[in-house]
């Protein structure tokens, strides 16, 4: 039982910090629309303070880390960093482009709970032009190569619905049946937040490029409906991880970025049991809200429980961010998962 991260989720306050996701690195070898990550950051993270770090976030109750970015796999010390959470019996799980996936599988999959790729279209000349660079078949190899492997884990799908491939719900559905992985998740595209580079380096498209029309989510409502009848096993036993209702939340999304509908209302405790670290060593309480503080200059126990966190955590639990509200990114640990330690 954990006891420490059920009181999290009754409280404004830190007892323990179960869910870490940590940009090893800001460089990244595509150029996708609605990512401005590019190179790495000046003064990233050396391995000798992520090793300092996941001592001190073992310590504080550190049960599952999720490697993002940027492309972790980019670090070429990226095993070693591996390496160190291995130790500590942390889970770890990946999240990547999957463009290094087949040169590197070997070497890391035996690490990995769970390998999530990000995969943007059905095609090549869909996923191509929203990650800017032709990447789709290399994708696909690391797929198939990490399925086939014998150290074989989870392997998943994650798509993000656009302009250019909502029209492609169903074919996703087709690969990634196709490919042999485990899931297929499906998330909108986030366009009013400064996060992924974009605070510092600019947006990398226009809205109107991203966000449908108001035929187009017309359109979409009834590509979705069309799937939840044709794929009701897939929804069933969770191959699509989103439910039938998480799929019109994402059309609903797009439908209030348009001034169509209201946003629809999240439920997310994320700034209470997880924290994002980034790879100069800023905390967040998330993907989206502003930092408080880094680790670099402050233990993590301290950090943990400032000013700051503790406002935001009584912002997040009473609804009242317009961040939160347009959200399409959420995290939601109840009291009872908390407490049998599901993370």
């Amino acid at each position: 039982m954990n006891y420490k991260a059920f009181l999290n989720t009754l409280s404004v306050k830190a007892y323990t910090l179960p869910i870490v996701i940590l940009y090893v690195t800001e460089g990244c070898n595509l150029r996708c629309a609605t990512c401005s990550y590019r190179e790495a950051a000046p003064g990233e993270l050396t391995l000798e303070e992520i090793k300092k770090l996941a001592n001190e976030l073992y310590k504080f109750g550190l049960k599952h880390i999720v490697y993002s970015g940027g492309e972790p796999l980019l670090r070429r010390d990226f095993v070693n960093i591996c390496e160190v959470f291995e130790k500590l019996h942390v889970k770890q799980s990946l999240l990547t482009n999957g463009l290094l996936l087949e040169k590197r599988v070997e070497d890391i999959q035996k690490f990995f709970r769970e390998i999530i790729v990000s995969i943007d279209g059905a095609d090549d000349a869909t996923h191509n032009s929203i990650r800017g660079l032709n990447s789709f078949d290399q994708i696909l190899k690391g797929i198939k190569r990490a399925v086939a492997s014998p150290q074989r884990n989870c392997v998943s799908i994650r798509t993000v619905i656009q302009k250019r491939n909502y029209r492609q719900l169903p074919e996703m559905i087709e690969l990634a049946k196709s490919l042999g992985v485990d899931r297929i998740s499906f998330l909108s595209a986030d366009v009013f937040s400064d996060s992924f580079g974009r605070d510092t380096r600019g947006y990398a498209d226009k809205n109107e490029n991203i966000l449908l029309s108001h035929d187009e989510t017309i359109e979409f409502r009834k590509i979705i409906e069309d799937a939840i009848s044709r794929y009701k096993e897939e929804f069933d036993n969770k191959f699509i991880s989103e439910s039938p209702d998480k799929m019109f939340r994402i059309l609903k999304y797009f439908e209030a970025s348009i001034g169509k509908s209201d946003y629809p209302i999240n439920t997310c405790n994320a700034p209470m049991v997880s924290a994002v670290i980034t790879s100069t060593g800023n905390i967040l309480p998330c993907y989206f809200l502003p930092s408080f503080g880094n680790i670099r200059k402050e233990p993590i126990s301290n950090l943990l429980n400032n000013n700051d966190i503790k406002s935001t955590r009584k912002n997040v639990r009473g609804y009242i961010l317009e961040r939160c509200k347009q959200c399409v990114c959420t995290l939601h640990v109840n009291s009872r998962k908390a407490l049998l330690d599901a993370f």
